[in-house]
């Protein structure tokens, strides 16, 4: 039996709750993996058939119990998600992933990023890529993106990266954003770029969204550290039903992504251009839109 959503809490615990905007209905308090496998595999299928929304809360579930899952092996058995864990107030956003969709978007665009690292000369070790990590960020929080590259400088497991990839569907921008602004804000400033991925499979439509710190206002010092404000800072589209892209090429700065810029480098950015940013929508209405 499927536990009854809590009311809507009133207090200041449910931060994360109200900036995700997680209704009523995609709450739900575990107890047990019986009963957060029946709630996750109902709320997949919905999501599956443009019925339900792609992200969710569990109330009373922290890293503790993820870390049980995973070591029984229980997590396999459960619908693909990625988590973001409130350590303080025992709950946690859920992000499910539809199979296919983010799969193919993380690992098609992951080649492309790839070869244009290549194609400037840098080496194949300069990034670091993660498809599973799980980082730990101030405020006790701690996050699974889609996919991270870390610079090679970083060494050690609990660096940041500087290079987030975050992909939604179905109804989710307004929460990816949420993800690009949590990175942006909770890394100490290492994490200097985030990508958002969104694709609208109704519409036939591919956004991709280029957040960055904002430098208008800077950052500022506050009793708890720096203070980063985020910002979309590009906005690149692709419409299946033209097959036309807007707003490229994307951008990524070279000395966003690398902590040391190696001297030969014969460009500032890595730039993606039209031709790749069409073959990638393509790519991926052929095989989901």
């Amino acid at each position: 039996m499927l536990a009854t959503p809590s009311p809507t809490p009133s207090d200041e615990d449910w931060n994360l709750i109200r900036i995700y905007h997680v209704s009523h209905s995609s709450r739900h308090e575990f107890t047990d993996f019986d009963n957060l496998k029946g709630f996750l595999e109902k709320k997949a299928a919905a999501l599956i058939n443009g019925s339900g929304p792609q992200y969710l809360a569990i109330l009373n579930f922290t890293e503790y119990d993820l870390l049980k899952l995973e070591s029984s092996g229980s997590r396999r058995e459960l619908p693909g998600f990625r988590a973001l864990l409130d350590e303080e107030n025992k709950t946690s956003i859920i992000k499910l992933m539809p199979g296919t969709p983010h799969e193919v978007a993380t690992g098609i665009f992951g080649e492309i990023f790839l070869e244009e690292r290549a194609r400037l000369g840098l080496p194949r070790n300069i990034f670091v890529p993660s498809l599973s990590a799980r980082y730990h960020l101030s405020n006790e929080l701690s996050k699974e993106p889609d996919a991270s590259y870390k610079p090679q400088s970083r060494k050690g497991p609990d660096r940041f990266p500087s290079f987030v990839v975050e992909v939604g569907v179905s109804q989710s921008l307004l929460q990816l954003r949420q993800d690009a602004r949590l990175w942006l804000r909770n890394t100490n400033g290492d994490t200097k770029i985030v990508l958002l991925i969104f694709l609208n499979i109704a519409a036939e439509t591919l956004t991709l969204e280029r957040w960055q710190h904002s430098t208008s206002p800077p950052p500022r010092s506050t009793r708890s550290g720096i203070q980063f404000v985020p910002e979309k800072v590009q906005l690149v589209t692709y419409d299946n039903n033209t097959q036309q892209v807007s707003g490229d090429p994307l951008i990524l700065p070279i000395n966003l992504l690398l902590d040391i810029v190696p001297s030969h480098v014969p460009s500032s950015e890595i730039s993606i251009g039209r031709q790749e940013l069409l073959s990638y929508g393509i790519d991926l209405s052929n095989g989901l839109l």
